[in-house]
């Protein structure tokens, strides 16, 4: 009886919470207006640029990988 009834493995927790950002490339950073959440639009990863709007101001704006490990 016991063959077909294999436990099932609880779903993933996405963590919403506010934290502090991330300044790693392929990671949303904040906008560079307003400091408000970054959200990350895509990536053209043959150029290593990731582009990004914020969800407050609506700013867009470009950073490349260079730009993220000269900052760090």
């Amino acid at each position: 009886m016991g063959l077909f009834n294999r436990k099932q493995e609880p779903e993933p927790v996405v963590d919403l919470r506010v934290r502090k950002p991330v300044l790693q490339f392929g990671y949303p950073t904040p906008c560079p207006d307003c400091g408000g959440p970054g959200y990350l639009d895509s990536i053209d990863v043959t150029q290593r640029v990731m582009f990004q709007h914020c969800t407050t101001c609506f700013h867009k704006w470009e950073t490349t990988e260079a730009e993220l490990v000269s900052s760090t």
